[in-house]
């Protein structure tokens, strides 16, 4: 059996769930307006639990997956720790706060595919403080080099310090951060202990803005800053139906999207993530110079997939389901994505 490159993943982030209103037209709410909008029953569910259930969708049990989190005590809490644990995820990490709820977020989606939510600010999430991310590391002690992976919906100082023990440890960091979080990131000097940067294009350009003023809003200049901070740090950026960008050190790489119906885009973004972090475990480059489909091919169909689902995650996608899909468009992957990921025994 071939041994992965990486040990172990340990991730912090939001932890809960919520409900999805569809709305008949695409005229944008309003900042008084009250409307009707379908109550759909869309399961929504927050972004540490959408990248890891992929993570250990894909890896399959063979790498240990330590979430670092917290949840109320309340039935969402419990429903949530359920899945987490049916799904392989170590939760020894995740603690109950019995003063708060569970992180619930209310999504609005437009006809046209746009949307939004309202994700709690006073939730069980909220209250994670770094302690918790040293107990792991004090306690817990994972042999070998892992990835750390920060994503949103905690306290952002929970997250750099995820990022410090990681990189104390040797870790792989990834991160993600919200539009809103940019310029508090950018002050901090955090993307100097981050390894692969996550954003949408809406991140993007809020990095871009506070980084320089007036800056043009492109996805290299925005690498260039990030470089500046850690010369051997990796970017992404997804684009919705426009694909998605790859930065790294070997270049830059323009991924196409592939288009499928769309029932839901809510969760595409995290999907794509934890298809890219799932290889980095087995050992495929961000980036290959291949003139067959790499990494983030294979990220976007895992997409594509994805957007076919009304739910935030879609249980059904797994390392089998990729293969299916694209033998049936006839893509054609690269050696070590098919040797090391898709094929992999």
């Amino acid at each position: 059996m071939k041994r992965q490159k990486y040990d172990y993943i340990v991730g912090t982030g939001g932890i809960g769930k919520g409900v999805l209103f569809q709305f008949t037209d695409n005229t944008t709410l309003g900042r008084n307006e009250s409307r009707l909008a379908e109550l759909t029953e869309t399961r929504d569910f927050c972004k540490l639990h959408i990248i890891l259930h992929y993570i250990a969708a894909y890896t399959e049990m063979r790498v240990p997956i330590y979430a670092i989190g917290k949840i109320g005590n309340d039935n969402s809490g419990e429903e949530i720790l359920r899945l987490m644990k049916g799904r392989g995820i170590d939760c020894t990490y995740v603690s109950t706060d019995d003063s708060s709820r569970t992180m619930y977020s209310v999504c609005f989606l437009y006809p046209d595919s746009d949307g939004g939510n309202i994700t709690s600010k006073n939730s069980a999430s909220g209250k994670m403080k770094k302690s918790e991310i040293d107990r792991f590391f004090l306690q817990e002690l994972p042999p070998g080099r892992g990835i750390a992976l920060a994503a949103p919906e905690v306290p952002l100082e929970v997250r750099e310090e995820l990022l410090l023990k990681g990189r104390e440890h040797h870790c792989y960091n990834v991160a993600s951060f919200t539009s809103d979080e940019m310029g508090e990131a950018v002050a901090r000097h955090i993307f100097a202990h981050v390894d692969l940067l996550a954003v949408n294009l809406d991140e993007m350009k809020s990095l871009a803005e506070a980084v320089e003023e007036g800056r043009k809003n492109k996805p290299q200049e925005c690498y260039e800053y990030l470089k500046s901070q850690n010369p051997e740090i990796e970017f992404i950026v997804t684009q919705g139906g426009e694909g998605a960008q790859l930065f790294g050190r070997n270049g830059s790489e323009r991924i196409p999207a592939i288009w499928k119906p769309v029932n839901s885009t809510a969760g595409a973004g995290d999907c794509f993530l934890a298809t890219i972090v799932s290889g980095l475990i087995y050992g495929v480059p961000l980036m290959e110079n291949d003139s067959k489909v790499g990494l983030g091919g294979l990220a976007a169909l895992a997409s594509s997939i994805k957007v076919t689902c009304r739910d935030t995650i879609d249980f059904s996608l797994d390392r089998a389901r990729l293969r299916w899909e694209a033998d049936k468009l006839g893509i054609l992957f690269s050696d070590k994505v098919n040797r090391l990921f898709l094929d992999r025994k």
